[in-house]
Formats: structure tokens, C-alpha cells, sequence
């Protein structure tokens, strides 16, 4: 697969589509400005106890992915249309108060808008974003277009927000909500209105859950993938405690996402062609949990070199998080009936918004006040976490892969 099939398809993509796959760009560019530096704007500038920095952080995640279905089925009952411009505006709303906020209460506020206009706006793009495309072939690939503009918005993000923020936080917030309120606007005007099927038969929804809930290799599925959010969300919870207490911290907070980005623009393509060519998507998922659980551990192995063990552990987790994070979504659909698709992708998102709630909780109390206790109890536990899910998943998929295959579209 070519630059230059990637390059054809492209061109050949309708005006909605375009603006649908800039959109991963533009959004993550705003999100990486804020969220990177947001637990350390809270210990250090606002002083809130370590606790307290999970919440927010988690309340922000619970609040998107732990409300998917809801956007999803939001989206399917207003339309595609006033669902994505709604999600823009709302989520400007929020960033502007993250900025502003000064208190706990207002802070979960701010975390709650933010992650609910996520949970409404990406179920939605990601549907009529497949919907523009005529074949499976160009969906695949306007996904992987997609899948790179948004690591191109978490490369430029961190670096304008390192910029803004030493300046001050509330700046960044208030330019950060004056981006998302262009993509609404953008949005309203550039993607067509669609027609909407009001006509649901009283509960038919909470039926297709049920059903969801009953099956089990998806459920076992859902438990073991949803280990990934509990791992990769440290990167704004725990890493930023352990790099406060290092000189030079919020440059190196910036030069680490920084380095994870970059790794997932140069190597996403070829950690593809790997997996289809010599690992397999059992091995590949397996190995890529297992590889970001035992990243945590390079934090703790080269202590007397914090600065290595940092960069270290970003690029090991980064590696692992490419091998098995484009998986996911595209073996979801072996679960799930056709026409239920989206509710299972958006169960899928709910139930990991969930782990990383009650994870991004627990980790917020062993930091500690503002991260004062030692760390190194927590990077054992996710590397443990790392270990357990990464094989409990290559032996289900193994197991399971098979017999998923022929009950799916």
C-alpha cells in the first residue's frame, strides 16, 4: 500500500470526507494543547491533592468513552449533522473553562463537557465518515488517512500547548475553545444534512444492549482490549506526577508526547505491514498490551538516569500502543451483527472509559498528595496489568478468532 494509493484515494474522496479526516488533525491539535499539562496545572499550580487529579482526569475520559453508546444513539436519533457541530461547541465550552477554573467542582464540570462532546462528536464523524466512502478498500484506507492525521495533531499539539502554556494556562484554554468553535462552525457549514429514521420501536434499544451484554467472546473481548485505556491514559496522570519532580519538567512533559507522536507517524504504517506479513493479529494485540504494561518498568530500571527511563518508557509504550491499537476497531466487527455495529463500537468505547475511570482513581491515590508518595508500587502493577491482559488476549483471540469470524458480516 503506497503513498501514492494513499494519495489517489484521497483525491478521490467527496469534500464531506476531507473535512472529516482534517478534522482528526485539528481536534487532537486542540486536545494535545490542553490535556498533556492539565494534572500538572492542578498539582502544581492549583495545588489539588493527587486524588483529586484523578478524578478530573478520570471524570474527562469516563465522560467521553464511558458515554459513547449515549452519543452514538444521540446521533442516530438528531442526525450525523447537529451531532458533530453540537460535539464542537460543546467541547469548546469545556476547554474554555479548563482553562479558567481555579476549583474542583468547576474543574469536573469543565472535564465532564469536554468528555461528552467527544462521546457525541466521534461515534458520529466515525459513521458518516464510512458512509462516504463507496467501498470497504476506501473506508479502510480513509481510516488509516485519519489515523495519521490525528497522530500529526498529537505531534503539533503538545508543542504549540508548551509554547501557550508557559505563558498561561487559562490562554491556552481560551485559544483551544476558539478552534473548536471554528470546526462547528466549519462543520455546520461543510458537511451535508442528512435525513433521519425517527421511527425506533419502543424498546428495541435497550433489547440490542441486552444481547450486547449477553455475548460473551465479545464481552471477554471488551474486558481484556479495554486494559489498553487503563495503560495509555497514565501518560496524563502518573508520567506527569513522576516528571514533576524532575528539572526540567514541562519541557520534558512536551518532549515526551512529542516522541510518541512522532513514533506513531513514522512507524504506524510499517508496524502494519509487520503484523500482516510475520506476527498476526492474535500475537500482534497480544504483544503490544504486554509490551506497554512492561514500559512502566524502564521507569523503575533506570531510576538513576530519569531522563532515559522517561524517553525509554514513551517509546516502548508508544511501540506497543501501534501494534495493537489499530487492531482493536477492525476486529471488533467479527463480534457484531452488521446492523448493529455502531452500538457494539460504542459499548466497546463505554466500557474502557469505564477501566480507566476506576483505574486513573486508583492510581490517584497511591501518587498520593499533588504525587509526594514513590512511584514505584504503580509501575509495577501496570506492568503487571500489561502482562496478564496482553496474554489473556492472545490466547482468547486464538481461541475465539475463528468462530467470531463466521458469526460476523
Amino acid at each position: 500500500m503506497s503513498r501514492a494509493s494513499y494519495w489517489r484515494d484521497w483525491q478521490g474522496m467527496s469534500p464531506a470526507a476531507r473535512l472529516l479526516i482534517i478534522n482528526g488533525l485539528a481536534f487532537n491539535l486542540g486536545f494535545y494543547m490542553m490535556l498533556p499539562f492539565l494534572a500538572q496545572h492542578m498539582g502544581s499550580g492549583l495545588g489539588l491533592a493527587g486524588w483529586a487529579c484523578g478524578l478530573v482526569m478520570g471524570m474527562r475520559v469516563f465522560s467521553q468513552q464511558g458515554l459513547f453508546l449515549l452519543g452514538g444513539t444521540l446521533g442516530d436519533r438528531i442526525g450525523y449533522h447537529p451531532a458533530i457541530v453540537w460535539g464542537c461547541l460543546v467541547r469548546s465550552l469545556g476547554f474554555m473553562l479548563l482553562g479558567w477554573a481555579e476549583s474542583l467542582p468547576i474543574l469536573l464540570l469543565a472535564a465532564a463537557l469536554t468528555g461528552f462532546a467527544g462521546a457525541l462528536f466521534t461515534p458520529c464523524a466515525q459513521a458518516y465518515l464510512a458512509s462516504e466512502c463507496r467501498t470497504p478498500d476506501q473506508r479502510q484506507r480513509a481510516f488509516a488517512l485519519h489515523n495519521l492525521a490525528s497522530q500529526a495533531g498529537m505531534l503539533l499539539g503538545p508543542l504549540v500547548g508548551l509554547t501557550l502554556t508557559q505563558q498561561s494556562y487559562a490562554l491556552t484554554g481560551f485559544l483551544a475553545a476558539g478552534l473548536f468553535a471554528l470546526l462547528g462552525v466549519l462543520q455546520y457549514r461543510g458537511l451535508p444534512k442528512r435525513p433521519v429514521d425517527t421511527h425506533t420501536p419502543r424498546g428495541a434499544i435497550l433489547r440490542q444492549w441486552g444481547t450486547i451484554v449477553r455475548q460473551r467472546p465479545f464481552m471477554m473481548f471488551t474486558l481484556l482490549a479495554g486494559s489498553y485505556q487503563i495503560l495509555f491514559h497514565q501518560l496524563y496522570l502518573a508520567l506527569p506526577a513522576h516528571i514533576q519532580s524532575l528539572p526540567d519538567a514541562t519541557q520534558l512533559l512536551g518532549g515526551v508526547l512529542t516522541l510518541s507522536a512522532v513514533i506513531g507517524v513514522l512507524l504506524q504504517l510499517p508496524a502494519s505491514r509487520l503484523v500482516e506479513r510475520r506476527l498476526g493479529v492474535p500475537r500482534a494485540m497480544g504483544l503490544g498490551i504486554v509490551l506497554m504494561g512492561m514500559s512502566y518498568l524502564a521507569l523503575t530500571l533506570l531510576s538513576p538516569w530519569p531522563t532515559a527511563g522517561v524517553l525509554a518508557q514513551v517509546a516502548l509504550l508508544s511501540l506497543g500502543s501501534i501494534l495493537c491499537f489499530p487492531l482493536f476497531a477492525a476486529q471488533l466487527p467479527r463480534y457484531a451483527p452488521p446492523e448493529q455495529l455502531a452500538s457494539y463500537y460504542g459499548f466497546y468505547a463505554s466500557a474502557g472509559g469505564c477501566m480507566a475511570l476506576f483505574g486513573n482513581l486508583l492510581i490517584g491515590f497511591m501518587l498520593g498528595e499533588a504525587g509526594s508518595r514513590p512511584a514505584t508500587a504503580i509501575w509495577y502493577l501496570l506492568a503487571l496489568v500489561g502482562l496478564l491482559a496482553g496474554l489473556g488476549l492472545y490466547t482468547h483471540l486464538r481461541a475465539s478468532l475463528a468462530p467470531a469470524a463466521t458469526s460476523s458480516a
